[in-house]
């Protein structure tokens, strides 16, 4: 796709995101925009054919323009929920643009009173389960 268009600056149905893939000894997927960086990981270790997954849990959420440096991951607190969906549908619908089958991904909660993230090898340990 030329990219002509966005520097000549014309007006032109372009994404706003940029979607990751990394595939190998880490399957995950991400979501990289302006404000916005977002990734699932893949809660099996092994990959399908095509090196995805059915089943992915959200791994991180920065907010790039209050933390550049990417130093304080908010995916677990309750106030970007919000942001947290929106990307996730976001992340999803890219996902299947790319012929992937059109996965499940767990939402992060954090340990009721804690404040702390659940890992992801408490998610494998005991799918389906968070509090």
């Amino acid at each position: 796709r030329s990219i002509l268009p966005l520097l000549k600056g014309e007006d032109c149905d372009w994404p706003e995101e940029v979607f990751i893939q990394i595939t190998g000894k880490r399957i995950s997927r991400a979501l990289r925009m302006s404000r916005w960086k977002y990734s699932v990981i893949a809660v099996d270790s092994e990959s399908e054919a095509g090196g995805g997954s059915s089943k992915y849990v959200e791994d991180c959420l920065y907010d790039l323009l209050a933390d550049p440096h990417e130093l304080n991951n908010v995916i677990g607190h309750g106030s970007m929920r919000n942001v947290a969906d929106d990307l996730q549908g976001r992340l999803i619908r890219r996902m299947v643009e790319a012929g992937e089958q059109e996965p499940v991904i767990e939402s992060v909660a954090t340990k009721a009173g804690s404040g702390r993230r659940i890992s992801i090898e408490e998610v494998r340990a005991n799918p389906g389960k968070q509090e």
